[in-house]
């Protein structure tokens, strides 16, 4: 068992999102208050760069979709996509990513494995170099 909680999904955002994390970062419809996701920056140089806790549970955006508020731990060693791909358990999880999507959890544990949270924390919408939350 993990001391960290398990993240249970996997969002996907820009890396302009995971520099500053929008006001409404885009989250599974049933993510409720507590809940963990990995954090996987799309595009360029892409893999997972942060581990992402739901304030509130999810509410319906108006032009489709679902959102919530975020506490952001950056990983202090991001995980590129090449060596998700060269792990035997991550591989098939994030080979082909559409969207937001759940997280088994031996892969979950795996991920926890490989990388720990920086001490970058930020809450949506702080702009980048403010001091975390607390």
């Amino acid at each position: 068992m993990h001391p960290a909680a398990l993240p249970s999904s996997i969002l996907l955002w820009d890396a302009a999102e995971v520099a500053e994390p929008p006001a409404r970062p885009c989250c599974l419809r049933t993510t409720a208050a507590g809940d963990r996701a990995v954090v996987y920056r799309t595009g360029p140089g892409g893999g997972v760069v942060a581990l992402a806790d739901a304030v509130t549970e999810a509410r319906a955006r108006v032009e489709g979709g679902w959102w919530a508020p975020f506490v952001v731990h950056r990983l202090a060693v991001p995980l590129p996509r090449a060596d998700l791909l060269a792990d035997d358990l991550l591989a098939p999880v994030f080979r082909h990513l559409r969207g937001r999507r759940r997280l088994p959890a031996d892969a979950a544990g795996r991920l926890l494995d490989l990388a720990a949270p920086g001490d970058g924390t930020v809450r949506p919408g702080t702009p980048p170099g403010s001091p975390p939350p607390g």
